[in-house]
């Protein structure tokens, strides 16, 4: 299958109270990227989290036209994460965190393989306490409701990507 990079657009929010931004990049070669991929994205983590700020999290999202799928989901990442490295992708515990179970239902991250036009979003927060105290293999729908509950700052990268 041959994939195309569309755009590759990076975004950092600041908090009202002038926090230093935060970001989140993902290299559009990443190898993690194509489909049937047995390793996780390689993630840089940059900034200067916000005073509160105890550990973080992140959803790696895919949209499709008429579907949104959460890939990949890890939290309970400790001070300081600058980089989450490629592991295993079925790895519960990637740079000292936990992994949720994925939309596809798979234990960590499930590449992308469905034909046609996909927008990859990654959404990175600060979180303000050490962790969300769930288990390695919780459903999206519970950590997404934690991280909502205890987010400090969210920033956000996107990917335009195209599997044909």
């Amino acid at each position: 299958m041959h994939r195309s990079l569309l755009l590759l657009i990076l975004a950092s929010v600041t908090s009202l109270a002038g926090a230093a931004p935060l970001s989140v990049t993902l290299d559009r070669r990443d190898p993690a990227l194509p489909c049937g991929a047995t390793v996780t994205p390689t993630l840089t983590l940059s900034g200067m989290p916000p005073k509160g700020t105890q550990s973080f999290a992140l959803i790696f999202w895919d949209q499709q036209p008429r579907a949104l799928s959460g890939r990949w989901l890890v939290y309970d990442l400790p001070l300081p994460a600058h980089a989450l490295k490629a592991t295993a992708a079925v790895s519960l515990t990637p740079a000292g965190g936990k992994a949720a179970t994925n939309e596809a239902g798979q234990p960590g991250y499930t590449a992308i393989c469905a034909k046609g036009r996909h927008d990859l979003y990654i959404d990175f927060y600060a979180i303000d306490v050490p962790s969300l105290n769930i288990p390695p293999g919780t459903p999206l729908q519970r950590l997404h409701a934690l991280i909502k509950r205890h987010k400090l700052l969210e920033t956000k990268a996107h990917l335009s990507w195209t599997v044909k």
